[in-house]
């Protein structure tokens, strides 16, 4: 089993060059509202947009490369998350913060369709198999114009089918890259991610999604797994997480994974700046 026993083995790791470094900078010009969730995948900069732009309702996957820069395959090793910097000269973009690996995503779905959409599995999750952990979180990716509501079809963690509670979008519209059923101080505010049916802790695919009450626009149904939480307090002032020193155990960060974060921000991140450092170690 791949892992470090303690503090001690991780340092010397460190010391034997088993480390890497990556920095990111994120431009978002989408407009958000303040603790309204919204994708920062979707973001110019450092790494590059992601646009979910692939065939209809046909389950895709994203190019780990491509998201915040790990480093290439460790395996037989394994690769763990040591430290998270973020900072920002932006008042709006103080906030709260999700780190996730993006597993599987299912593109341009009508918000504004009566009828049921069947969702083409033939792709699965690449990691995280068996759903455990895994949540679902629906993106816009065109402007809705809000009050949706919707159902949507999955298999569970354990193989079971199963059909979701009601969904709920925002009361009002939601702009390109907001969390749509993440709108505060509304119904639809429980936080960024889809409920599931009680006792249900995972998601292996999503078969269908049936609107109820049409919202307008596009969504991207998209399988995540948190690997790490984080908060920007202030302007200008790096806002560091070290998980050897201030938490029990690290993030293990699997071959392949495409990470990027979701911001709950104080305001509207269009022309809002984030850069930030994360370190990753394996054994």
């Amino acid at each position: 089993m791949t892992g470090f026993r303690n503090v001690r083995d991780m340092a010397d790791a460190a010391a034997a060059g088993q480390a890497s470094s990556c920095s990111l900078r994120k431009v978002p010009s989408q407009a958000s509202v303040a603790g309204w969730w919204a994708d920062l995948s979707m973001a110019a900069g450092n790494p590059v947009p992601n646009y979910y732009a692939s065939s209809p309702l046909v389950a895709a996957t994203l190019d780990g490369v491509k998201g915040v820069f790990h480093g290439d395959n460790k395996t037989p090793a394994g690769k763990f998350l040591t430290e998270i910097m973020l900072v920002t000269p932006t008042a709006a973009m103080v906030g709260q913060y999700k780190l996730m690996d993006y597993l599987l995503y299912y593109p341009f779905v009508g918000l504004d369709d009566a009828d049921p959409q069947v969702f083409d599995n033939t792709v699965t999750l690449p990691r995280y198999a068996d759903g455990a952990g895994v949540m679902a979180m629906l993106v816009a990716a065109a402007p809705t114009i809000g009050g949706g509501q919707f159902t949507f079809d999955y298999i569970n963690q354990d193989g079971v089918a199963k059909t979701s509670p009601i969904q709920f979008c925002g009361t009002t519209g939601a702009s390109i890259a907001s969390l749509i059923t993440s709108q505060p101080a509304t119904v639809a505010g429980l936080g960024p991610f889809l409920k599931l049916a009680g006792g249900d802790t995972g998601i292996r695919q999503v078969t269908g999604f049936t609107n109820l009450v049409l919202n307008g626009g596009l969504g991207t149904l998209v399988l995540v797994k948190p690997l790490a939480e984080h908060v920007i307090y202030e302007i200008n002032t790096p806002s560091e997480k070290a998980f050897v020193s201030h938490f029990a155990g690290c993030p293990r960060i699997e071959d392949g994974a495409y990470l990027n974060f979701i911001c709950s921000p104080a305001g509207s991140i269009a022309a809002g700046l984030l850069a930030g450092r994360l370190n990753f170690c394996w054994n």
